[in-house]
């Protein structure tokens, strides 16, 4: 008898940073307490108090990403949202080779996110990551999103 190897392909799909992402984690190499509740975390957002930026979205369209607010609000000192939720709808570029994306505000001053990595959750969700340094607590924070 033969023994015949048989292989099947499969198509894989290249993730693309269109879509609409949720933050699912904020991880920092040094914990902090920002809630003070005597236990620090490496995570963001598990420190109770910014739950309002933990649930807003970003949408990520061909040229512009939309800031749009969750469902919790943050309060009068908040960002003001439109009646559709959004915070903000902002050109960006996005530069693949350079693992960046640069972000241009209204007022224009610009950010320009770092290690940007797209990907794929076990879940098929795809997955965005990208660092950032957080003046606040003086660390880079490296945050997790995944589309819903």
């Amino acid at each position: 008898f033969s023994l015949m190897a048989c292989t099947k392909e499969v198509d894989i799909l290249e993730p693309n940073l269109i879509g609409l992402y949720k933050y699912r984690a904020a991880s920092i190499s040094v914990p902090v307490d920002l809630d003070n509740d005597g236990v620090g975390s490496g995570d963001l957002t598990l420190e109770k108090g910014k739950e309002c930026i933990w649930d807003n979205t970003w949408q990520f369209q061909k040229e512009k990403v939309i800031l749009r607010e969750g469902e919790t609000f943050c309060g009068e000192t908040s960002q003001e949202a439109d009646e559709n939720g959004v915070i903000g709808s902002f050109d960006y570029i996005y530069d693949k080779d350079n693992h960046t994306i640069k972000i241009t505000y209204e007022n224009g001053i610009t950010e320009i996110l770092k290690n940007v990595k797209l990907g794929y959750a076990p879940n098929y969700e795809q997955t965005l990551s990208f660092e950032l340094w957080n003046k606040d607590i003086q660390q880079v924070v490296t945050y997790y999103l995944e589309t819903e």
